[in-house]
């Protein structure tokens, strides 16, 4: 019943990530005449030159992707991605029917760079909705992951890189005009679509590897016990202790190391004060591997308590 009712839950925040999407295509990108990065920027640029719907040509175009990566093994991956595809394309096409113009952020030209910066950060924010939920926006982000996966040579983010420069390129043409016969060539569709992937891909490595990093400290000290019960306190996770022995005065003292995350190292450096022969470095731990249940670590510290208390 836990599992479904997480997987319920991902799948709604994958919809609302397709909602915040679909309304950010409506309202901010198709008045202003840019195409966005990926097969999200193609459909945008199609339904610029002919008229067919972002919403139909999304679905039909991302069909063969996902079903190819659900074939390659990535069947959970494909399947949520899908699933975001859908949700985005049906929104829009509602959106798109109801034709709510007065909602649309038409810049005129003027100061096109706000429509593409906010695009482009909910873009950004979307695609890390969507990761953590081991889904994707479809198109691009499929091909690039499983390309950086079985060719590791092709990093992730260049396979993206190459593809999102192809849809700038074919952009310009695209929002050229012809007067009077001559092909008058238009680089501001371009430079807004750069602007856009920049802001993409930025602010979603930033929330990535803000939420991916945390604090390492490793702790020398003749009072283990001490520091590791206050330390399980704060964090509600235990670390590693390691015998040592002092270099010059070969005493020996325990070695602790606890892996925090950024909001824990405060309190902890405050406590570290409380014990004058203890010395400690803090580190920053780019990602953690592996999965540990502080809930557990809670209730079996709870117990222990409540049977030392009973004593």
């Amino acid at each position: 019943m836990k599992k479904v009712l997480k997987a319920v839950l991902s799948y709604f925040i994958i919809f609302l990530a397709a909602v915040m999407l679909a309304l950010a295509t409506y309202i901010l990108i198709i008045p202003n005449d840019f195409a966005p990065s990926g097969i999200s920027g193609i459909c945008v640029m199609v339904q610029y030159v002919f008229g067919f719907s972002v919403g139909y040509l999304n679905i039909i175009i991302n069909l063969p992707i996902c079903i190819i990566a659900f074939l390659m093994g990535y069947k959970k991956f494909a399947i949520r991605s899908y699933f975001f595809c859908i949700a985005y394309s049906v929104v829009y096409i509602i959106i798109q029917e109801m034709n709510p113009v007065f909602l649309q952020y038409n810049s005129n030209g003027q100061d096109t760079m706000l429509p593409v910066l906010i695009a482009g950060v909910t873009s950004g924010f979307a695609t890390v909705i969507c990761y953590s939920n081991d889904g994707s926006q479809c198109g691009t982000d499929i091909i690039s992951k499983i390309l950086s996966e079985k060719k590791p040579e092709f990093n992730f983010f260049w396979v993206s890189f190459v593809i999102n420069s192809v849809v700038a390129i074919i952009s310009l043409f695209v929002y050229s005009k012809t007067i009077d016969g001559v092909l008058v060539l238009d680089y501001k569709p371009v430079a807004l679509c750069v602007l856009f992937c920049l802001s993409d891909s930025l602010v979603a490595d930033i929330i990535f590897r803000n939420g991916q990093e945390t604090a390492q400290f490793v702790i020398i000290t003749p009072e283990p016990e001490k520091i590791i019960e206050e330390v399980m306190t704060i964090t509600n996770h235990t670390g590693t202790l390691i015998n040592g022995t002092g270099v010059y005065s070969r005493e020996e003292k325990a070695v602790l190391i606890f892996v925090v995350n950024k909001f824990q190292v405060t309190p902890i450096k405050r406590l570290l004060k409380q014990f004058p022969e203890t010395f400690s470095y803090v580190g920053t731990v780019n990602e953690t591997v592996g999965y540990f249940d502080s809930a557990k670590v809670k209730r079996l510290r709870n117990k222990e308590k409540k049977s030392n208390s009973d004593q």
